[in-house]
Order: structure tokens, then C-alpha cells, then sequence
């Protein structure tokens, strides 16, 4: 074998999307130093590394070994336009059915964490009403029939003045889901 060689090992392709502009680009999975990375290019906005595990092992375990038939929903409520990633929900071509449903009751949170995923934050003051959660708790009941997991999220959960009415609809609904979870940073909330 030569001298040069990358500094990383390929294991497969993906589809993926520019975090600035949302295209829909090609990637490649890779291991390197024990991590699972994504590498990207955006023709516009350039190359890109994503961390998606940091245990190689585990991440090939999952993909090779803890493979299953996929579950699928009893409905689905987004059409396909544009194809995946860019068709956003449930549509047809969404090969599994939702194993972890999250809904957001809030966009408020009182930290600013820099990572945050849902781009919350104290300048983000919108709370959803209850109707407005039971229509996604029923949404959710709809597509799955009897969730496995709600997770009621959003901003901080625990912010919201209806968050443990809204565990507690989940758990006495008709179908009710086999848990409810809320990740939360509560130490450190205060209730509005």
C-alpha cells in the first residue's frame, strides 16, 4: 500500500442537507479516531463534518446487527414533493413509523445554550395552548395508534404552566402511549 492514505475509513453514503441552506446533498459516513463522521459538501457553502456517534462499534452494531422490519404508521399526513430529506414528516417513502414522537409545547426556555436544537431561549417567549397540544397529542395518537414515547419538549418543558397536564393527557387518552418522557433542564427553571 502507498504512503497516502486518508485519515479515515469509508463506510457508507447518505443523503443529506446544507445546514445553511438546506439543500440536499450527497455525504459520506465515515470512521475516524473512533468516531462515526458525516462528511458533506454544499456547492455553495462549502464542506462540512457532522459527529453522528462516538463509538464506532455501537453505531456498526446498530446498522448490521440490531436490524428489525420496519413498523409502519397507520397514517401518514405529508405528501411527497421533493423527496427525503426535504419532505418534513410522515409521508410514504418515511420508512418507519415514529418511535419517539416529540411535542413542543413550548419555545421559551430560560437558558441560552449555544447547541440548542430547537433554537430556544428567553427572547423566544411563545407557549402553545392546551388545544393546541391536544391536537398534536391526538395527530400523534392518529399516526401511531398506541405511541411508544411522547416526549413533551420543545424550549424548557417545565416553563410552560401546562406541561404536567399535558404528560398527564398523554398517559389517560384513549390509546395512551407506553411513556411519557420530558427532558428537562429544571434545576435550573422557573415556572412563568
Amino acid at each position: 500500500m502507498g504512503e497516502r492514505v486518508r485519515p479515515y475509513l469509508f463506510y457508507d453514503v447518505a443523503v443529506s442537507m446544507c445546514a445553511t441552506c438546506y439543500r440536499k446533498v450527497e455525504a459520506k459516513i465515515v470512521f475516524e479516531d473512533g468516531r462515526v463522521l458525516m462528511l458533506k459538501r454544499c456547492p455553495e457553502h462549502g464542506p462540512s463534518r457532522v459527529l453522528l456517534a462516538d463509538d464506532v462499534d455501537y453505531y456498526r452494531r446498530c446498522r448490521e446487527i440490531f436490524i428489525k422490519p420496519p413498523e409502519m404508521p397507520l397514517v401518514y399526513n405529508t405528501p411527497v414533493r421533493w423527496g427525503c430529506p426535504l419532505d418534513c414528516g410522515l409521508c410514504t417513502d418515511h420508512e418507519q413509523h415514529s418511535c419517539l414522537s416529540l411535542v413542543e409545547i413550548t419555545d421559551h426556555c430560560n437558558l441560552e445554550c449555544p447547541v440548542c436544537y430547537s433554537e430556544s431561549g428567553p427572547s423566544r417567549p411563545n407557549h402553545r395552548s392546551l388545544a393546541t397540544i391536544e391536537r398534536m397529542l391526538d395527530a400523534v395518537v392518529r399516526n401511531e395508534g398506541k405511541p411508544d414515547v411522547v416526549q413533551i419538549s420543545g424550549g424548557e418543558p417545565t416553563v410552560h404552566r401546562v406541561s404536567r397536564s399535558t404528560c398527564n393527557s398523554t398517559r389517560f387518552r384513549r390509546a395512551p402511549c407506553e411513556r411519557c418522557a420530558a427532558p428537562t433542564s429544571a434545576p435550573f427553571a422557573k415556572p412563568l
